[in-house]
This record gives structure tokens, sequence and C-alpha cells, in this order.
């Protein structure tokens, strides 16, 4: 069963820590494919994590293949005098090269399509979707970004969803800190205005101990006080469950689901000081389980994870 964890966030405030950070996708990417082949030799799920390993070496891969275009001069001064999120996923129109994103991602898991019928078809209908009706890979992605996609959607969520991980973090590694304003929504990346898909409690340095959440479409990173729903900001009814893990105490657990009593919804908190090679994606979607068990105690999850769709495998 879940077991409540308790945690105070007063380490919070112990060293003035960066507000935003934003990403270094070459490193990330491909660290998270180590982080999916690590997981794969440990879980019953291994020929998922090793495929997601395998995307994130695509997404690697179209990261390194093409530059980051200009991001407007106009959305950067918002950002900065108003706080709107400069690279704002619900408004600004994409560019092109984020199909170039999508053919590097899927050539690199072509090789496992020769071996799974599914997965050749989804590869298929992609590349000539690509070809012949681009219109349609736009109204999906665009339904991916509001967080509205429809079931037909499921199979081909994760490829689209890995390729505008890498076009938007590719955006926003073009950025500077000073160029992403205080946002006047905290709940939603400062950078691009999507949902976290998790938080994480950091042991580098300059951030210890403060609570980061990772936004899953751009993978900026944006402090909030620990203790505190990442959704409707309240504490009071804010909770910690986690699944009991043999040989392991509940306080040393390193994935904990933060619960609200006040909203009833949940995001997951990863610590990497239980675990440092904890990453927030990938080690999401190697606790699905915990999903299951707050879902059963009727808590609504607030972030997506863009290489998942629920239902899919």
């Amino acid at each position: 069963m879940p077991t409540p964890i308790i945690t105070d966030g007063t380490m919070d405030r112990l060293i003035k820590a960066p507000r935003v950070v934003l990403p270094e996708p070459q490193g990330l990417f491909r660290d998270r494919a180590a982080r999916f082949d690590a997981l794969a030799a440990h879980d019953d799920s291994g020929a998922y994590m090793r495929f997601l390993g395998q995307v994130c070496r695509g997404q690697a891969k179209a990261y390194a293949a093409r530059p980051a275009h200009a991001v407007p001069e106009k959305a950067v001064a918002n950002s900065r005098q108003y706080g709107m999120p400069p690279l704002s996923a619900h408004v600004t129109p994409r560019d092109i090269q984020w199909h170039a994103d999508l053919r590097d991602v899927l050539a690199e898991v072509s090789a496992q399509g020769q071996a799974n019928a599914q997965l050749a078809a989804v590869i298929a209908e992609l590349t000539s979707a690509l070809a012949s009706d681009p219109a349609k890979i736009e109204a999906i992605a665009d339904r991916i970004i509001a967080g509205i996609p429809e079931p037909d959607d499921g199979p081909l969520y994760p490829l689209i969803g890995a390729a505008l991980q890498v076009y938007f973090s590719r955006l926003a590694a073009s950025l500077t800190a000073e160029d992403v304003g205080a946002s006047d929504v905290p709940t939603v990346c400062p950078c691009c205005g999507m949902r976290p898909t998790g938080s994480l409690v950091r042991i580098n340095p300059d951030r210890m101990n403060y609570r980061y959440l990772v936004c899953a479409l751009c993978m900026t990173e944006w402090n909030m006080e620990r203790v505190k729903c990442t959704s409707c900001e309240e504490e009071k009814g804010v909770a910690y469950l986690t699944v009991e893990v043999e040989g392991r105490a509940p306080a040393d657990v390193p994935i904990r689901a933060e619960t609200c009593d006040e909203c009833k919804t949940y995001l997951k908190i990863f610590m990497q000081e239980k675990d440092p090679n904890i990453d927030p994606i990938a080690d999401d979607l190697n606790s699905l389980a915990l999903d299951m068990l707050v879902d059963e105690k009727g808590y609504s999850r607030t972030g997506p994870n863009l290489l998942f769709y629920p239902g899919h495998d």
C-alpha cells in the first residue's frame, strides 16, 4: 500500500539557487537513453524501456543535426517585460524544422520496427504522412500540446512527442535565463507554457535540496517551493505516497506522488539524493504502478509525459 512521506522543505532556503535552468539537450537525451537502458535491465517491461532508449538516441541525433532558428525578438521582449513564455507552445507557430527532427527519430527506431509489426506500421504511417499529409502530423502535435489527444493518436503519440521535445528544447537552449521573464503562472513552464512531467529535488551544488519542476516539452526546469501543490499552489492537504520497495524504508524511496486534497491532483516528485541517476522522464515511465495506485485513490495527474500515451504501450 502507498505510505505517506513527510517532508518540511526547509532545506530549500539554505542557498540561493537559480529560478530557471534552461536545458542542455544534447547530453540530456544521451543520458536519458542510457537511463532507459539501465532500467530495461531490471524491469519486466524491458523491451519497452529499450525502445524508449532508442527513441532518446534518435532525439540526441536530431538535436545535433540542425541549429535552432531565431526566437522572435518581440517574444523575448514580452517575456522580459510581462512574464509571457517566449516559446509559448500553444500559440507560437512551429517551424517545419521539427518534421526533420521527427524523421531522424523514425530513422533511429526503424531497425526495431523490422522485428515489431505494430511499430513498423506506426513508422510507415508517420513516414507517409510526413511526405503526403503533413497537416495530419501538425494536427496531432496541436492536440498533444493542448493536452487533448484522441484515441487514434495513441500509437503515434510518443514519436511525435519526442520530436516536439527536440524542437522546443533546442529553442529553449538558445535563450538565456534573462530572456525568460518571471511568469505570472508558476505552475506552468516559464519558457513554453507547458505543464511539468514531474518535479526533481536536485543534488547539484548550486541547487542542493531545491525542488525543480521539469517541463514535459522543452525540458526547462524552474524552482517551486517544496510541500506545495504544483497545480493549485496550496500547502494544506499536501501528502506523499509511494509504492513499497522491498529492503527500503518509505523515506528512502526515490519516487513519490505528491498529492493534494484541495484539488485532488498529483504529480510525481523524484529525489536525486536517493538515486543520483534518476531521470524524471524515464523513471516516470518506470513507475506506472504508482500512477495506478494514486489514480485508484481518486487523484488526477496534472502533467503529461510526451513519450507515453496512457493506455498504449
